[in-house]
């Protein structure tokens, strides 16, 4: 096992399994590569979803690069 995957796993170790679900998708994000699709959104939230996605389609959005 690699020194680097000793360390996150010494990480993962000493979060509480309260903060792990917030973890899970991110891991499970770059475990497939693929968007993780929720299931239990609400109609609102699935709209606010698809404004941002719009937005972006559209360059209306902020870049990582302008935010310090």
């Amino acid at each position: 096992m690699s020194e680097l995957r000793k360390e996150v796993l010494e990480c993962i170790d000493q979060i509480p399994d309260t903060k792990l679900e917030a973890l899970k998708p991110i891991l499970l994000l770059l475990v497939k590569d693929s968007p993780i699709v929720e299931n239990d959104l609400t109609e609102e939230e699935r709209a606010i979803i698809r404004a941002g996605r719009e937005e972006y389609k559209q360059g209306g959005f902020v870049p990582l690069s302008s935010i310090n």
